[in-house]
């Protein structure tokens, strides 16, 4: 009686693990596009917004999970790329895509894309008012297990040098994402004032079948180079599989659901509550440092300690919402940072 007992629970063992085994989730494949298409110092990039929508349904096709962000400011454009990096730290392993149209800069041969909001008074305001290259690949590869691709889609601002993005090979260490810097000239390259020359090959290589990171890239090499697009490219370490499983269609509306319920806004987030960083603990010290990180501020360890990177960190979030520069945290400025505001 106990055997057959045994042999009942071993069953029923086996049979758990053969469902959670065959209802387990492709991973996930997230990404982000961004089509900084209205400046307010500088003259619009109108080939931005067809262009994103080009890589949109490029990578939708492939399974991606889209975030469309357009005509970002400073502190909207942090957050975007704090969102994408949160969800794909969150669900490790996962594929990431970042797409980018609009205006990049140089300063010191580092790269910055530029938000709509930038003004460019002096070549090194740059500094306070673009978000570095690097920042933004690292907050993506900081992720465990995670790969993907990043696509700049990028013009020269006025009296700016074009067809320029710096050395990028120098600035990004090799990692599990690749990298292609496409600088455009303004030309129609064909396409009149449409998408843009990388934003159709990036559409076209990832409907063409490639199921490999670095295939697709390969395949982006060979088009923009027949093109005549100056463009710079960094192959992922790890070549990532890019086709997705397709999703299952959506489960049809049930009878008994009220109408009212489906078009109900959803209840907005409760904010966390944050104390002054004297009183902060441990993991709301760590908390600061992974936010921080997430928006670009903060490369270094996340350890809980507040030493002078963190310091450097949390002045750059103060000039960025116009708060006194004493690298010490606020109750209040604790809490906008956590919440994500700006």
């Amino acid at each position: 009686m106990r055997r057959a007992r045994l042999t009942i629970i071993l069953l029923g063992l086996a049979f758990a693990c053969c469902d959670a085994t065959a209802g387990r989730s492709e991973p996930l494949r997230i990404a982000l596009v961004i089509a900084n298409g209205q400046y307010a110092n500088f003259p619009a990039t109108a080939r931005c917004t067809p262009s994103a929508a080009a890589a949109r349904d490029g990578l939708r096709a492939k399974g991606f999970e889209i975030i469309e962000r357009n005509n970002l400011g400073r502190g909207e454009f942090d957050t975007a790329i704090g969102v994408l990096a949160r969800r794909v730290a969150a669900s490790p392993p996962a594929i990431a895509a970042l797409y980018y149209c609009g205006y990049a800069a140089e300063f010191n041969n580092r790269s910055f894309l530029l938000p709509v909001s930038a003004v460019l008074a002096r070549d090194n305001d740059v500094l306070t008012q673009g978000i570095l290259v690097k920042s933004v690949v690292d907050s993506l590869r900081r992720a465990p297990d995670s790969a993907g691709l990043v696509v700049l889609d990028v013009f020269a601002p006025p009296n700016a040098p074009a067809g320029k993005m710096g050395a990028l090979a120098e600035q990004l260490a090799a990692s599990s994402f690749a990298v292609i810097a496409a600088a455009n000239d303004g030309q129609s390259n064909g396409a009149g004032d449409g998408a843009t020359a990388a934003a159709l090959a990036l559409r076209d290589e990832l409907a063409a079948g490639g199921a490999k990171l670095n295939g697709v890239l390969d395949g982006l090499r060979r088009r923009l180079a027949k093109e005549a697009v100056t463009a710079q490219f960094i192959a992922a370490t790890s070549d990532a599989a890019l086709a997705a499983a397709p999703a299952p269609p959506p489960p049809p509306p049930t009878a008994t659901a009220p109408p009212a319920a489906a078009s109900a806004p959803p209840a907005p987030a409760p904010q966390q509550q944050m104390v002054d960083e004297d009183r902060m603990s441990d993991g709301d010290r760590r908390q600061v440092q992974i936010v921080l990180a997430n928006i670009g501020y903060y490369s270094g360890r996340i350890d809980g300690t507040f030493g002078p990177e963190t310091r450097a960190a949390i002045r750059r979030y103060q000039f960025e919402i116009k708060a006194e520069l004493t690298g010490r945290l606020s109750a209040e400025q604790a809490t906008r940072l956590v919440n994500g505001a700006r």
